[in-house]
């Protein structure tokens, strides 16, 4: 064999040093691709669920927000509220489903800010639309479906697929070192945004806000987030407003200001259960205006309704602190007397309340005109033990008053 054709031989095989750069390059690439896969996979699966979280969140909150509006079934301040919710919440679109079925879009992306069709499909692949029901007053009204746009998830899968790219060209010490940096950076203002998230869910407190991020795009979802969470307290400081003021009406009468007939049954239910605990006994007076009709037709419905404010306003100076008087009719009221001792108190009771009510009223035109009510009264248990039977006898005893004595001040117990 040659010498020539030995260095031939020697010539083909690898040498040290390129097998070493050869094997070190192939496991430096080897375990940036495997972590920078694992790492990727970690971060798509984190960012996937928190956008579910947060588009949970915000389908949560924007339920809140129309409920009042998907109630009374005002389809413009749906997407007036909508409107203002969800374009910076990567939301696609807004549908509302009512419980027959029909569908209603309340609300939908401008067709510039849309991703393209494939971008989407792919999106659909692994993110799913969220369903939240709108209910008001224990009533399911409808169920508001939304759908991610997906643009901000993109654009942190384009970003980290730049820094997987940047990292398998630079040496495996530097990418680790920028993986630990960029997972801190990452993961920290994520993990605290699912805190705060979570916080706000559970403890339904909007004064959370999450803080500033050294990362553009997060600190861009931090503002978003944090303007939500304003919006959304601004938002429950109008529905606790509202809430008040529907309770308010519920329970009042709205020209006199008196309890109405729905809350004095509830009233009454209560006293009932309170006075078979500590045996004593509750009576209701049944009072009507005497002459009413006459009233409204000689001077109008205005000058009635001011009758009615006067009244009211008697019969509430006249009872005790522990009683409660409502309106149940167009100038008939109720009065539940608590804490009764003997009849004699239910007497004297309805003389004060006689002696407060009738006498002379001047008008807003000075005329002065008689003003009178019929009372009549029935106790609890002795003329009933039900609510209907105790009206029926108080209304009763009052027919009776009304028709003996014609405006009279003298009023007869139900017995």
């Amino acid at each position: 064999m040659s010498k020539n054709h030995v260095n031939q031989q020697a010539s083909d095989l690898p040498s040290l040093k390129s097998l070493y750069n050869r094997s070190s390059l192939t496991a430096i690439l080897l375990s940036v691709l495997m972590v920078g896969v694992v790492m990727a996979s970690l971060g798509v699966s984190k960012l996937l669920t928190m956008a579910q979280m947060n588009l949970t969140l915000v389908a949560r909150s924007a339920s809140v927000a129309i409920e009042v509006a998907v109630y009374f079934d005002d389809r413009e301040i749906i997407q007036e509220q909508l409107a203002q919710l969800l374009p910076g919440a990567d939301v696609q679109k807004a549908l509302l489903v009512y419980p027959d079925h029909s569908e209603y879009e309340a609300w939908h992306i401008e067709e510039g800010n849309q991703l393209t069709r494939v971008k989407q499909q792919l999106l659909q692949r692994f993110l799913k639309p969220v369903s939240a029901n709108v209910s008001f007053q224990n009533e399911q009204l409808a169920t508001l479906k939304l759908w991610h746009n997906g643009e901000q998830i993109l654009r942190f899968l384009m970003t980290g697929s730049m820094a997987l790219i940047v990292s398998l060209l630079t040496t495996a010490l530097v990418i680790l070192l920028v993986t630990r940096r960029l997972h801190e950076l990452l993961s920290r203002p994520l993990l605290e945004l699912a805190s705060v998230t979570a916080r706000v869910r559970t403890e339904r407190d909007f004064s959370l806000r999450v803080s500033r991020s050294k990362i553009a795009e997060i600190d861009s979802l931090r503002v978003d987030f944090n303007a939500l969470l304003d919006e959304l307290g601004q938002w429950q400081g109008t529905m606790e407003s509202i809430n008040q003021h529907l309770q308010y009406h519920a329970n009042h009468d709205a020209l006199t200001g008196l309890a109405n007939r729905f809350f004095f049954e509830k009233t009454f239910q209560r006293g009932i259960e309170h006075a078979e605990k500590n045996q004593y006994e509750l009576a209701i007076l049944y009072l009507d205006g005497n002459d009413f009709k006459l009233i409204n037709d000689t001077y109008g419905h205005a000058t009635g309704d001011e009758v009615l404010k006067v009244m009211s306003q008697r019969i509430k100076s006249a009872i005790r602190e522990t009683d409660l008087v409502a309106r149940v009719g167009g100038d008939e009221f109720c009065v539940l007397l608590n804490h009764l001792s003997d009849t004699d108190e239910v007497l004297a009771l309805q003389r004060e309340i006689a002696m407060a009510v009738n006498g002379p009223m001047t008008l807003s035109s000075q005329e002065v005109i008689d003003i009178s009510m019929s009372i009549g009264s029935a106790r609890y248990p002795k003329d009933g033990k039900t609510l209907d039977a105790l009206l029926h006898a108080a209304d009763y005893a009052m027919y009776q008053a009304k028709q003996h004595e014609k405006n009279h001040k003298k009023h007869y117990h139900a017995d």
